[in-house]
């Protein structure tokens, strides 16, 4: 039997915190769509180094024009003033290995830290803008702000699409074929607290990795 419904939320649908639904929609929990994880890098009014991890984004483009799409940065967030002032960032993907160092960077977040170096990641220069990079990452993207929309209105959160200006990829991700190219070494997937919609049970989030299934 499917479970069947329109888009406005069952009453028997209860926040495990303050404020979840306003934040985000109940429709993510029960259709569970993994996104991939990755750490934005961007710069302080200061000068200094931001990290985020971040998720909720697509990758897309032509010719020689590729973007990434972030419709889940928060209005409040470091890195969406960061990105608004300086109209740059670096879109870091690591591995499940830099995990803790990941999360880390949500507790190392003051405005006098280097964040990168607070979550025992090491600084890259860029090539193409100001913002730096983590050396650890094995593909970073140094992206240029083209433009912004509210996801809906007075949103709490804003959608942002830059360019990508540079791309630097690590020679042994980038010579492998499509079978080794992925799992525990590769890209992070965010599991985000699938709900039972059948009971409203909300079930452990989580990080996972894509298996290789076959050839197309």
């Amino acid at each position: 039997m499917n479970y069947e419904h329109d888009n406005c939320r069952p009453e028997y649908f209860k926040e495990n915190w303050e404020g979840k639904w306003k934040v985000f929609s109940w429709i993510e929990f029960v259709c569970a769509i993994p996104h991939v994880l990755f750490m934005v890098t961007t710069l302080k009014e200061n000068g200094l180094p931001n990290a985020s991890f971040q998720s909720w984004s697509s990758f897309t483009g032509e010719g020689d024009n590729y973007y990434i799409i972030m419709s889940g940065v928060m209005k409040h967030t470091h890195t969406f003033a960061n990105i608004k002032r300086n109209k740059e960032f670096c879109i870091n993907f690591l591995n499940k290995n830099y995990l803790d160092q990941c999360w880390k960077t949500i507790k190392e977040h003051n405005f006098d830290n280097d964040e990168i170096t607070a979550a025992g990641f090491t600084l890259e220069d860029s090539r193409s803008i100001k913002v730096p990079g983590i050396k650890e990452s094995f593909l970073k993207m140094e992206c240029c702000y083209e433009w912004e929309k509210e996801l809906c209105p007075n949103s709490h959160n804003i959608t942002i699409c830059g360019i990508v200006k540079h791309i630097s990829i690590d020679e042994h991700f980038a010579k492998a074929v499509t079978k080794d190219k992925y799992g525990k070494d590769s890209f992070m997937f965010h599991l985000h607290s699938p709900i039972n919609p059948f009971t409203g049970e909300i079930h452990n989030g989580g990080v996972g990795t894509i298996e290789y299934a076959g050839n197309i």
